[in-house]
This record gives C-alpha cells, structure tokens and sequence, in this order.
C-alpha cells in the first residue's frame, strides 16, 4: 500500500471521496520550486525538452481531462514556451521560469511507503489528531495509461545531499526534476504521482500559497485501510466511520496508539459501529 496522511480538517477526503494534486509551490521544501537546469548555452534543446515535457505530461493526463478544449489550451502553452525560451540563460533561471510555467497546470500527489513514522505522524496529522488512508497501489488510480499504452505508476522520490544540475536529454531527466529531495526528507519515503491541470474551472478556491485547489475524485475502492490517529477526539471518529460507513468503503480500519514500551506507533483492527 501507499500512504497519505492528513489532519483532522481534511476528513472531507473520506467524506467527498475527492483529494488533491496539489502544485509544486505549494509543497512545503523550498527546493521544490528551485531546480538547477545545465542549458550549456544549448537553447533550442532546452526548447525542444521543455516541448516534449508538455507532451508526456499530456500523456499522463487523465483520459476525462484529454477534451478538445484542452487540448487548444496545451498549445497555448506551447506557443507561449517558444515565445519566451530565449529570455533564460542560467540553470537557476531556467529551472525558476519552468516552475512558474508548470505550476498551477502541474499537480503531484504525495503519498508515503509507511504508515508508521512518528515525524510523518506528528508533522502532517495534526500531533496525531488527524488519520491515514491507505491506498492500494495496484490500483487503476494509480496506473494511468498514457497515450502511447505505457502505465504511468507513481514516482519514488530519490534522496540526496547533492543538488542535481539537470541536463536535458540526459537519462531520468523527468524525476530527476520533480522526484529529488535533500536527504533530510528522506524519512519520508515518499512516492509521487502527476497530474496537469490546463483548465481551473474547478477551482474551489485558494491556498495559502495563492495556488487554486482543484480536486480530483478518488475511487472508494482505491482505499484499503483508514488508520485513526492516536490523539483522534470522539467527533473525529465518528466522521471517519459515518464516511466510511456512508459510502460502503470496504476497508480496514486500525486505531493507532503510542506504544508503552518503545518509540513507536501500534495499530489495533477495529469495527467501525465500536464507536
């Protein structure tokens, strides 16, 4: 399974069976937003790479969102990415200006290889008082199709000390662009999954970061098991069993717990109608 951990505020994953990808500005690594391209005064291949990007993020575009409509919209982009290649000519620049083109069109879904962490628990579920879901990676969810057939499945973040300068063309370009991470996250163990978002009409508001929150439906049966968290009220709980319950999700449901004699978190299976 894959794993997303959430605070308590956003038990309306469950509730609405929606979840966002969100931008790459609103992630919380500063380096996000920063990556290094090595253009080696090559501008027409930096051109012709950022082109070929658009496409494969197309590819990997969900089929509902591939319309006419869309489309024109991708080659917009297009026309407006040929229209300012020229004005970029350092890696610092470059990989500045291709954040600020991709991101309110580019959403990633971040998703953990554990369910257990304490930092990840203590960081991004409210200090325990918010939940986990975990979701089954086999999932079409999480193997979309591209144009071409090839299954897209998520992305695993590489960890490492050394900031990478992207050369474009070279092996990994892709991840290595949007899945590298300084080594301090690596606790994380985190998995990433893409999508693009040409057209916000969705949009049911703003983040801090001033990015549009668009949701994307999540398949009741892409999610195997719901971990309440360990500082969860009674109210939280039973909005958790009421959306499970609600939408027939069949899923495993554990309590967590800090554990008495060791650093760690402990789950105990539970029936949701307990509570």
């Amino acid at each position: 399974m894959l794993f997303k951990y959430l605070p308590v505020d956003r038990i309306d994953v469950l509730e609405n069976l929606q979840i966002r990808f969100s931008p790459l500005l609103s992630l919380n690594d500063p380096f996000e937003s920063q990556p290094l391209i090595d253009i080696k005064n090559k501008i027409d291949e930096v051109l012709q790479q950022q082109l070929e990007d658009l496409d494969k993020i197309w590819d990997n575009t969900a089929i509902e969102e591939k319309t006419p409509e869309n489309r024109k919209l991708l080659e917009e982009i297009r026309s407006e990415a040929i229209a300012n290649a020229y004005s970029i000519n350092n890696p610092s620049g470059l990989g500045k200006r291709l954040i600020d083109f991709l991101n309110d069109r580019f959403g990633v879904l971040c998703l953990s290889r554990t369910e257990d962490n304490l930092l990840m628990w203590s960081h991004y579920t409210d200090q325990g008082r918010g939940l986990v879901i975990g979701f089954d990676e086999q999932h079409e969810f999480f193997n979309q199709p591209t144009l071409s057939g090839q299954i897209k499945k998520p992305t695993p973040v590489i960890y490492t000390n050394k900031r990478s300068k992207v050369i474009p063309n070279e092996e990994k370009y892709f991840e290595k662009l949007f899945c590298e991470k300084p080594r301090d996250w690596a606790y994380e163990e985190e998995e990433r999954l893409f999508r693009l978002y040409i057209n916000k009409k969705n949009s049911i508001g703003k983040d801090i970061y001033g990015m549009d929150i668009i949701l994307s439906n999540l398949p009741k049966d892409a999610i195997k098991a719901v971990f309440v968290g360990y500082n969860s009220t009674e109210e939280t709980k039973k909005k958790i069993f009421a959306a499970i319950k609600q939408h027939d999700i069949m899923c495993s449901v554990f309590q967590t717990r800090v554990s008495l004699n060791e650093y760690k978190i402990e789950f105990d299976e539970i029936a949701p109608e307990i509570v």
